[in-house]
């Protein structure tokens, strides 16, 4: 029995359905170190079975705080300010009323995943939050559905697995009966494991990730492309970790990011005759640059692997990805042998599910001279590893301290590791956008980000004070970026990234109509005006148009 395995059997005991029908608040929900109540394990200690960490506490219907939330529509706090609840579980009940109706629910949902087929419809239509609700499901069902609990996630899934999905109606109910026929036609593929399976899910419904290693994430500015592509590669790793059984490495150190700008070089980014200080002299020597070192890092398995003989570049049958682990651990004394493939792994998994993943991240990657700064690397971009290796500009200079990897034959060679995920990013109105040439576009998956409204409702019930500005301002910037998407100058690309407004930690004082106000004055009006700029038209009259529709004051606001 794996750890995991205990931890769901030991869950179930402590809150079997039948503890749970009597089960005190005191036990559901809690506050501090060392909790022990059912909401912490769900969102906490059993994250192995799908996640729900994050967002707001009332996911949970009701919730024990440390002091009194913030005034919010729709919700309710008791007299000692000790337990917070969504309002419309019970309108006009105390919150022991409202605890015993939300205790109720769940053990419904209990009962439906329990019992000796999954009533999914049944789990559908009980009023529980949706994450929250089908991650109880699951547990009480013993893994009789697929643990991916985003309904986005569960249909993005489908479609690129191409499961034929008749049901008109898009639910997670749906979702679920389809993705589980399907697990039934091919667990063998998944090693009969359901939580293997949600992990390719998983991958396959919220991370482009695990569709190409080479990602562009694109839109307009202020929509937190950078911010979602470390997020997207955290979560990423994170699951990678569980996946191998990998608890000895660390984020951080796969992960590395640069900024591209106009005079950015080649020399900076892959290698360049540079001053170095040596023994108190400088020195002109050939460096590495940012890209190529991080390269060396992450490719010490696949070179190991070609060092060993193990793989061979001129065998069809004997690269990276046709490596099974059988063949790995014959050389697990080896001088330099660098996995952690642990006992439980099969002898026929290819080695590559035990090699990390190491993120790059670029910055404004239109910004540069791409062909000035990429080079020779298109070739390694379009064939990744030894196959695609290449001499690079300086290869005939390098010294011992700078090589890449040597062959046989005493050659110096360059290629980028299979293993090696590359996310750029770029606002698509930039000016330099032409510097993305079809041939390099074509080697990019590309994502569009666009404003994002749910973040900005998240930014806002969770600041101090936040709610009533939210609640204020976020039909407005929804009018002002349908006026500028609909607007004969601009278009969509032109929209207000959902950043823009989250400014709260600057102006902690202001009103709703104050902060509406400073954000129109310090953050939208300079990019407007530089959007106008050398556009034609009256500028002027256009932009007071746009902060007519934004700072529009207590009038009813169109949804």
């Amino acid at each position: 029995m794996t750890n995991n395995e205990e931890k769901l059997n030991v869950f179930l005991k402590e809150f079997s359905l039948e503890n749970l029908k009597v089960l005190p608040i005191e036990k559901y929900t809690g506050t501090g170190v060392n909790r022990k109540d059912f909401t912490y394990k769900i969102e906490w200690e059993l994250d192995c079975f799908g996640g729900i960490k994050g967002g707001s506490s009332y996911k949970f219907g009701i919730y024990k705080c440390n002091s009194r939330p913030k005034e919010r529509k729709g919700y309710k706090y008791d007299e000692d300010n000790k337990y917070a609840w969504v309002e419309n579980y019970n309108p006009n009940g105390s919150y022991i009323d409202v605890y015993e109706e939300i205790r109720d629910r769940i053990c419904r949902v209990a009962e439906a995943a329990s019992g000796e087929n999954v009533d999914y419809d049944e789990i559908q239509n009980i009023a529980l939050g949706d994450a929250f609700k089908w991650k109880v499901a699951f547990l009480y069902s013993r893994k009789r559905l697929v643990p991916v609990y985003q309904k986005e996630a569960l249909n993005t899934a489908i479609q690129r697995l191409g499961v034929l999905f008749d049901d008109k109606e898009i639910t997670i109910a749906n979702l679920q009966k389809a993705l589980m026929f399907y697990y039934t036609e091919h667990k063998e593929d998944y090693d009969d494991d359901i939580c293997k399976f949600g992990t390719h899910i998983w991958l396959l419904g919220s991370s482009d990730l695990s569709q190409s290693n080479q990602i562009i994430k694109y839109g307009a500015p202020g929509t937190g492309k950078t911010y979602t592509a470390k997020l997207e590669a955290e979560e990423f790793f994170r699951i990678w970790k569980l996946d191998a059984h990998n608890d000895k490495v660390e984020f951080h150190e796969h992960y590395n990011f640069v900024q591209f700008h106009p005079s950015y070089s080649y020399e900076d980014f892959i290698e360049g005759i540079k001053p170095v200080m040596e023994g108190g002299k400088t020195e002109l020597k050939l460096t590495n640059g940012i890209f190529k070192s991080f390269c060396k890092k992450a490719a010490k398995y696949e070179i190991w692997l070609l060092k060993n003989g193990i793989i061979q570049p001129n065998e069809k049958n004997k690269q990276i990805n046709d490596i099974k682990v059988k063949e790995v651990r014959e050389y697990k004394q080896t001088e330099g042998y660098p996995f952690e493939i642990p006992e439980t792994a099969k002898d026929d998994e290819p080695v590559t599910k035990y090699i990390p993943p190491f993120f790059f991240v670029i910055d404004e990657i239109n910004r540069a001279d791409l062909s000035r700064v990429f080079g020779e690397l298109m070739y390694c971009l379009e064939y990744r590893g030894y196959e695609g290796r290449i001499k690079t500009q300086y290869s005939k200079l390098e010294l011992e301290d700078s090589f890449f990897y040597k062959d046989e034959k005493g050659e110096n060679w360059f290629f980028i590791p299979h293993n090696v995920y590359i996310i750029g990013t770029m606002n698509t109105i930039d000016r330099s956008i032409e510097s993305f040439d079809f041939a390099l576009r074509r080697r990019f998956l590309w994502q569009r980000i666009d404003p994002n409204k749910s973040v900005l409702q998240n930014y806002f019930e969770k600041e101090e004070g936040g709610s009533e500005i939210g609640e204020y301002i976020i039909p407005r910037w929804e009018n002002l970026n349908k006026a500028i998407a609909k607007h004969s100058l601009l278009g969509p690309d032109y929209q207000i990234g959902h950043s823009y407004l989250m400014k709260l930690d600057r102006y902690r004082e202001c009103t709703k109509t104050s902060y509406q106000d400073v954000v129109w004055q310090n953050h939208i009006l300079p990019i407007l005006e530089e959007y106008f700029r050398g556009m034609g038209g009256d500028a002027a009259n256009n932009i007071a148009e746009l902060k007519n529709i934004f700072c529009a004051r207590e009038k009813k606001v169109k949804k």
